[in-house]
């Protein structure tokens, strides 16, 4: 039987790329052995910014049985340590700004609906916990949040982000991302909304709570192994200023696929600064008395 004598590691495992230095290298594995190619054969996921690619002998054909490798078991989070997180709203640093700034009943209300966690880190913190729709705990992003304005806290210009399973070390960690507010798809037959932000979704959720809103946590995150639960479901998103085309593309080559997506230009707009979500959206139009 005639097989590739290398392929792609399928796991979560990141290397520090050989051109531009990040830690999103994907190595080649040679099928026979299990064991990774030389350091500089890989390819680097970030294609827009770096695009580095290098097979190992142009993955020349050898013949032999292929042996298929172990799947990867997926990890994830104890439901104690997901539930201890669910209290001490008073220290939660989106909470009192959502509490600052809508009614409190409704804030109480999505604050249960989507789960959210509070941590220590970062002297107080947001967990946005990911759980697929089997209830399963995939991980949950850490993020410091300004109490006042609502915006991310930033250390020497980045946001201050962490993930649930590093802050707990948890060894041998499996990490497979699904979309925030995936666990509500079976809770309701309303269309989906899709934007990047997870503070977006919530927050979205109080203003049009006609929709089930859920996020990508990026704009790398609106792709087909986050989106695969959604197929079949009437799909509309709302991309952060400057996302459109990357969205628009995606939804055309997946609704060839039997998805039903359609991508909004509502952000596409010259007044409306890059980056902006809908949310900022909403903002301006308040503070211009927009209807």
């Amino acid at each position: 039987m005639t097989q590739f004598k290398y392929h792609f590691d399928k796991s979560s495992k990141k290397f520090n790329c050989p051109q531009c230095g990040k830690k999103r290298f994907v190595k080649y594995i040679e099928t026979e052995t299990g064991q990774y190619a030389d350091s500089k054969y890989g390819r680097c996921d970030r294609q827009d910014n770096c695009g580095y690619s290098m097979s190992p002998n142009n993955n020349s054909i050898v013949n032999y049985n292929y042996i298929t490798p172990k799947p990867i078991e997926l990890s994830f989070i104890e439901k104690d340590i997901f539930q201890a997180t669910l209290h001490k709203y008073d220290m939660n640093p989106l909470a009192t700004y959502l509490i600052n700034n809508y009614n409190e009943d409704e804030v109480n209300s999505v604050i249960q609906k989507y789960k959210l966690g509070t941590s220590n880190m970062f002297n107080s913190s947001a967990v946005f916990w990911q759980i697929d729709t089997s209830g399963n705990i995939r991980s949950g992003k850490i993020m410091a949040y300004d109490v006042v304005s609502g915006k991310r806290k930033k250390e020497d210009g980045s946001p201050l982000i962490s993930w649930a399973h590093t802050a707990l070390r948890l060894p041998e960690f499996n990490l497979s991302q699904c979309l925030f507010g995936l666990h509500l798809l079976s809770e309701s037959e309303k269309q989906v909304a899709i934007v990047e932000s997870e503070k977006t979704a919530i927050i979205m959720s109080i203003e049009l709570p006609n929709y089930t809103w859920m996020a990508t946590g990026s704009l790398g995150g609106f792709k087909y192994d986050y989106l695969k639960p959604l197929k079949g479901k009437e799909i509309i998103a709302f991309p952060d200023k400057g996302g459109y085309v990357n969205w628009k593309t995606t939804a055309k080559n997946l609704n060839k696929k039997g998805f039903n997506i359609i991508v909004s230009q509502l952000l596409e707009v010259d007044e409306f600064e890059m980056g902006w979500d809908i949310v900022d959206v909403l903002i301006y139009e308040k503070n211009n008395n927009i209807d």
